[in-house]
């Protein structure tokens, strides 16, 4: 059997469910490149009871794991959700050609996590990924998608490449705005959602706070709010 298993937004947020699926396991798998922790791997191991394997992006996308769920019960543990990221629908669409026994368990992600800011959800648009710019490249595609949101009045969720720190984001995305002639009004960053130090922003750019921890998401609300939506931004934000 192999368990898909999204551990949500903490070390606690597995489903009892889950953790049940865990025990009976050969092997625990954790995907750790797609995301900066807001805990520590020895805080995760400890809070489930097992130990775990970290897989990198090659090692997830070869799949070579899913041999060994021929055999034996095998997990894989994913940050917030499992389905989020293409690469773990393909995983299921495998063990359907090869008759792999498998089973998912759903977590909450940071697609439902941001409707805390007081955002509603069916006004988001299409999502966004910035990419850490690169000598001598400086992908900004994900400029284009705030306009294609803006032009109906959609707000766009902006996830941020591992690694890149929030200052060097805001830089890459004044320069992308630039670029593509866009105006930025105030926008919301997302920090540690789902754990006790969970907080989001709610101001421009430039008067954000420099110490905006990882994990986080930055959201360009759409130039047209809800009066609800604009009550909650200024009343729940920044606290």
């Amino acid at each position: 059997m192999f368990y898909l298993i999204g551990l949500g937004l903490n070390e606690k947020s597995i489903s009892l469910e889950a953790a049940e699926a865990l025990k009976s396991c050969k092997k625990v798998y954790l995907e750790k490149y797609t995301v900066d922790f807001p805990y520590t791997i020895d805080n995760l191991e400890k809070e489930l009871g097992v130990e775990l394997i970290s897989l990198g992006r090659e090692e997830v996308e070869s799949e070579e794991f899913l041999e060994e769920a021929k055999k034996s019960n095998i997990a894989l543990l994913i940050y917030g959700d499992v389905l989020a990221a293409t690469t773990h629908i393909s995983l299921i669409i495998r063990c359907n050609k090869e008759e792999i026994k498998h089973k998912i368990f759903h977590n909450a992600g940071i697609f439902n996590a941001i409707s805390e800011t007081g955002l509603q959800m069916y006004k988001f648009g299409k999502t966004a990924s910035m990419p850490k710019w690169q000598e001598n490249y400086y992908p900004d595609s994900f400029a284009e998608i705030i306009k294609e949101n803006m032009k109906i009045k959609a707000h766009t969720l902006l996830l941020i490449d591992i690694g890149l720190k929030l200052e060097k984001a805001l830089e890459q995305l004044k320069t992308a705005c630039g670029n593509h002639k866009l105006f930025l009004d105030k926008i919301v960053v997302c920090s540690m959602m789902g754990t006790e130090n969970q907080k989001f922003y709610y101001e421009k750019a430039d008067n954000l706070p420099k110490d905006i921890k990882n994990p986080y998401c930055i959201i360009i609300p759409s130039v047209k709010l809800h009066d609800m939506e604009k009550e909650a931004l200024n009343e729940l934000a920044n606290l």
